[in-house]
């Protein structure tokens, strides 16, 4: 526990001290250090939770831009764990976002269910049919919709 607190509490200093600023592939170590910790987040702490989400969705969409999908399929999935339940409703924008690139990510580390789990979301929560084509897009290139999207 004294190393998980030791982590967090590194990630949280290089946090701070590098907040709004582009950190390059900083920004994976930073995000490491909290996500060893993360679990030491009180989840009253809704504003803390929703920047460590953000800077994971970060860390993730840049190794997805580098191509290191498992890596970013990880910075992905802690991002949404840090979401709270009502993250559609309260913050759609990031929630559309996350879940793209998550879907993404999925498919890339040939993760179908994920993948297809992540799109069906997006379809069930998008507001609009805008918001819903780039997963369209995404189903269409993928092999979830080879493994039977549309017959499920």
């Amino acid at each position: 526990m004294i190393s998980c607190q030791f982590h967090y509490n590194l990630g949280k200093i290089l946090f701070s001290a590098c907040e709004g600023k582009d950190v390059g592939n900083t920004i994976f170590l930073i995000a490491s250090q909290i996500n060893h910790g993360k679990e030491l987040i009180q989840t009253d702490e809704e504003e803390l939770l929703l920047a460590v989400a953000k800077l994971n969705m970060k860390a993730g969409k840049k190794a997805l831009d580098g191509c290191d999908h498992e890596t970013a399929y990880s910075f992905l999935q802690v991002a949404l764990s840090l979401l709270p339940e009502d993250h559609w409703e309260s913050d759609y924008d990031l929630s559309l976002r996350l879940s793209f690139l998550m879907a993404s990510a999925a498919n890339s580390c040939y993760r179908y269910d994920e993948a297809q789990l992540s799109l069906r979301r997006i379809f069930e929560k998008a507001s609009c049919l805008e918001d819903k084509l780039p997963s369209y897009l995404l189903l269409s290139r993928s092999k979830c919709f080879i493994v039977g999207y549309l017959f499920s």
